[in-house]
């Protein structure tokens, strides 16, 4: 196994001047896996161990958010601070002689989400970074998804209640989120909107985000556990995308795609696990 390359940052949550989210400071671990020839593995943040809540708590959810109930992540582990970008993309598919996704032509590419990829194409990335790492990447539940996505939070979007966005300092990129006109109508780079209480990135808007998990109607606890590759029924995926509306950025929301899936909204963020 290689040798991790890790840091610890200190992040101050209220990032933008006039943001309205009121988190405290946090200590934010990052680690990052070298891969042959000098390059890096994406960026991951450290989750800890901890119990939410997962599901829809504000009556304004759909059928298969609800029932809410506790969820308890027994051992931490880390997951991409940003989606992973056709730059993440590139190193894959030059090791492995594959051609790039579709990325519609947005220009500018290398920080933007990769688009166009099913949930095998993300399975099959996670398995080459395992091999090249010695780490264990793979996506991540739906649980495992929500809690990082939530950063601590209850609320109907991480931040709060309401969407309370203007184009001055817009939370989140998606229709109706007052992001700039120069992003309307596709995907942003990584990283421009605020992080939450963990120190993720767009876990809300940019690009719906492939989980581990088969998709259930009935929201009783089989849904947070990993699907079988060979598994042909829907995947989960969260967070919306630059094309949805705000009410698809809340945290309970669910959605589903077919595992040979791909389009210009659909992504992913890797999940390592922790020794």
């Amino acid at each position: 196994m290689q040798v991790l390359k890790a840091r610890r940052i200190t992040v101050f949550m209220a990032i933008a001047a006039g943001l309205l989210v009121n988190l405290p400071a946090a200590a934010i671990e990052t680690i990052s896996d070298p891969l042959p020839g000098g390059a890096q593995g994406p960026e991951m943040v450290v989750i800890p161990a901890g119990e939410f809540r997962i599901g829809d708590a504000s009556g304004r959810g759909n059928d298969n958010e609800r029932p809410q109930r506790s969820i308890a992540l027994d051992q931490a582990f880390a997951i991409g601070r940003y989606e992973v970008t056709f730059a993440d993309w590139q190193k894959y598919a030059d090791a492995n002689g594959l051609p790039m996704p579709d990325n519609e032509g947005w220009g500018l590419s290398a920080r933007r989400p990769v688009i166009h990829v099913s949930w095998r194409d993300a399975h099959a990335y996670t398995q080459w970074l395992s091999r090249e790492t010695g780490a264990r990447y793979r996506l991540p539940t739906e649980a495992e998804w929500e809690y990082a996505a939530r950063g601590g939070s209850q609320s109907y979007y991480w931040w709060g209640e309401q969407l309370d966005s203007s184009e001055q300092a817009p939370r989140a990129h998606c229709r109706g989120c007052a992001s700039s006109r120069l992003l309307r109508n596709k995907t942003a780079a990584v990283g421009q909107f605020p992080a939450n209480g963990f120190g993720l990135h767009d876990t809300a808007g940019n690009v719906w985000e492939w989980t581990a998990s088969n998709f259930t109607q009935r929201f009783d606890g089989s849904e947070t556990q990993s699907a079988s590759l060979f598994d042909n029924s829907p995947r989960v995926v969260r967070g919306g995308a630059w094309n949805s509306g705000p009410v698809y950025l809340r945290s309970s929301m669910r959605d589903l795609k077919q595992p040979h899936h791909r389009d210009y909204a659909l992504g992913f963020r890797v999940l390592r696990e922790l020794p």
